[in-house]
């Protein structure tokens, strides 16, 4: 995973505590100031490669009163996948640190 911007995994981790549709699952991403200006139009692209990824489950939710809206959840793949991008982003995070976390020190230090 090279993280430059990889919304697979942060919709995988915004649907963690549950169902969401697509509006939902933007609402938490942009909450979180890590999707930029991701609009509902743009989500559903990604939502139904990782439903056709068998990452993501997706039912219509036809009883709330308001028109009917497809409601996605992960299925164990998926948990299975977010945990395993999790490590990824781990093991990038623990390398740029071993990079950065040096210099900055040093030059909070006045050494730089």
């Amino acid at each position: 995973m090279a993280f430059r911007s990889d919304i697979n995994a942060l919709i995988l981790a915004a649907l963690e505590d549950g169902p969401l549709h697509g509006y939902q699952i933007v609402k938490r991403l942009k909450e979180t100031g890590g999707t930029g200006r991701l609009s509902e139009g743009q989500i559903y692209p990604y939502l139904h490669k990782l439903e056709g990824d068998d990452l993501l489950s997706a039912n219509w939710e036809t009883d709330t009163g308001a028109a009917p809206r497809k409601v996605y959840q992960l299925t164990p793949k998926g948990v299975a996948e977010l945990d395993r991008q999790r490590l990824q982003w781990q093991k990038f995070v623990s390398g740029v640190g071993a990079l950065l976390i040096p210099a900055i020190k040093k030059s909070e230090k006045g050494n730089v």
